[in-house]
């Protein structure tokens, strides 16, 4: 009889469990819609990445690629829970439309670099061009062949995305008014406006790179965090291209900030979700972003060499107002 009740009293507590763990795994996730810049596209495309939200936060995210400042300014947000833009710019733009904001916090961080190819750095340094000279001869209208790459056609051109639209673009423009000087916006929209057709993401702009060679772009500008996501997410073509490949880091230089900002109560489960040690660790190690947490980032873990355990020679972007007239005259 004893038997038979302790029986009884086991399968009641195993079927207890089923129930529970039957509980659990139906509690459907929270789903969350929004605008997120082309740089990380890979990072929220990453199996790890959606398992640690799903499993730890209970999030599911459907995000659409955007230009980060086309996505504060231009795009419907109705409908949106978040927006996830790349730097403190789009937020500061954001705010001043008025358009529903309930929190907003940064939580990832990359450097603005120029990548290019080995023998163009090769030149450059034996040129002793750094980037402030270098940004002289490109406003100088000097050739490459001037520069001593007599195989390379054309002016001299740094090649970046539209500042009107996306991020790493904005920045490179409030970079070259801090390197230029005060009344230098003509001379940066006449930088600017050499390139012809830009490009509304970075990331297409760093997949031209990497897939066109020397001769389409021979240095263009990006974040520091897109080779090593590179470097992680095709590790074979990165293995044939990396003798070539080279990222330079200006100087000075600029960071790249990438908010979350938390258009519904439930948008700000991502802001708690995404500072998950976790998450930083792996958008880091696999994805190439420096946290934002102060969280430590590890240059061997990330698998690139050449990553430099901190940036230096990093200065702020003109304040929100100097921005806003640089844009006008850019547009």
């Amino acid at each position: 009889m004893k038997k038979f009740i302790g029986l009884i009293l086991l399968l009641a507590v195993v079927g207890a469990a089923a129930f529970l763990t039957a509980k659990k795994s139906s509690t459907a996730p929270t789903v969350l819609r929004g605008f997120v810049g082309g740089e990380k596209t890979t990072l929220l495309a990453d199996p790890e990445f959606q398992k640690l939200l799903k499993e730890r936060h209970g999030l599911v995210l459907e995000a659409d690629k955007r230009g980060s400042l086309e996505m504060v300014t231009e795009s419907d947000t109705s409908g949106k829970d978040f927006l996830w833009p790349s730097s403190s710019v789009a937020l500061a733009l954001y705010k001043e439309t008025g358009k529903p904001l309930v929190a907003s916090e940064n939580v990832l961080n990359s450097p603005l670099v120029l990548y290019t190819w080995a023998k163009v750095a090769q030149t450059l340094t034996q040129q002793k061009l750094d980037f402030p000279r270098l940004v002289d001869a490109a406003a100088a209208g000097k050739t490459w062949k001037e520069l001593g790459l007599p195989e390379l056609y054309g002016k001299v051109v740094l090649y970046t995305t539209d500042p009107l639209k996306s991020s790493s673009g904005n920045l490179y423009a409030g970079l070259l008014q801090t390197v230029l000087g005060t009344g230098s916006t003509e001379k940066v929209k006449t930088l600017i406006t050499a390139q012809g057709f830009q490009e509304s993401s970075s990331d297409t702009l760093f997949t031209q790179y990497v897939s066109r060679g020397i001769g389409d772009k021979p240095v263009i500008v990006g974040y520091e965090a897109q080779l090593i996501d590179f470097a992680r997410t095709a590790p074979a073509q990165y293995a044939a291209q990396k003798g070539q490949l080279r990222v330079l880091y200006p100087k000075p230089t600029v960071w790249s900030s990438h908010p979350v900002l938390a258009l519904t109560t439930n948008g700000k489960k991502l802001i708690v979700a995404l500072q998950d040690p976790e998450i930083q660790k792996l958008a880091w190690e696999r994805h190439g972003f420096r946290s934002a947490t102060g969280a430590l980032n590890d240059p061997k873990a990330c698998g690139v060499e050449g990553v430099p355990v901190t940036i230096e020679s990093v200065v702020p972007i003109p304040d929100t107002k100097a921005m806003q007239a640089l844009l006008s005259a850019l547009r």
